[in-house]
């Protein structure tokens, strides 16, 4: 008996080890708690976000290996230096060197629009008629949310630091709908969905 719980009492302490080693190096499950991305994302869907998408940050290494520029349209993960420390999931609208342009509610992005297939207007709020003109410098990004009446962005808090980026959010593992009690609401059409 004591030779079983000593097996249970291992096998616990190295799936926790395991999990930490994981969720440290390689994905971490996030759980999306406002409709900001909505409709690429939804209120209360689950994502695994790729820890290693830019590079393998090695620990006590400054530089992670095969580091790998973010690209234009990726959905990251990031932190923002706020007082407290806060993670937010956003698209990637502009890289360093990208001029942004906002005209009322159309982006453009070195002259061109963007493109449109990600996009949300909520009906049900005002547009936010913009006039906006910036050139994203070395070392930043220009974050949006996908929704875009419904979405603190780097329309208010400026650039993002690429130092700050946690991952990239590549694909939905769970959904639930937050309205709904855990017995229902749960969205197994979602389970899957691959982000970009």
């Amino acid at each position: 008996m004591i030779k079983l719980i000593r097996d249970w009492i291992a096998a616990l302490i190295f799936s926790i080890i395991f999990a930490l080693i994981f969720r440290t190096w390689f994905y971490a499950p996030y759980r999306v708690p406002t409709g900001s991305m909505v409709q690429t994302i939804q209120v209360g869907d689950h994502v695994f976000v790729n820890k290693h998408a830019y590079g393998f940050h090695i620990p006590f290494l400054e530089d992670p290996l095969a580091q790998k520029s973010v690209q234009r349209e990726d959905v990251v993960v990031f932190t923002y230096p706020t007082t407290i420390r806060v993670d937010y999931i956003k698209r990637v609208i502009g890289i360093p060197g990208d001029t942004i342009q906002i005209v009322g509610e159309t982006v453009y992005i070195n002259g061109e629009p963007e493109r449109m297939d990600y996009l949300y207007y909520d009906p049900d709020l005002l547009p936010l008629p913009e006039d906006i003109e910036v050139v994203v410098p070395k070392g930043k990004l220009w974050v949006m949310g996908d929704n875009r009446r419904d979405s603190k962005d780097s329309r208010y808090w400026g650039f993002v630091d690429i130092e700050n980026v946690l991952g990239k959010a590549e694909i939905i593992f769970w959904s639930h709908n937050p309205k709904m009690p855990l017995t229902k609401g749960h969205r197994y059409d979602r389970i899957g969905i691959r982000l970009h």
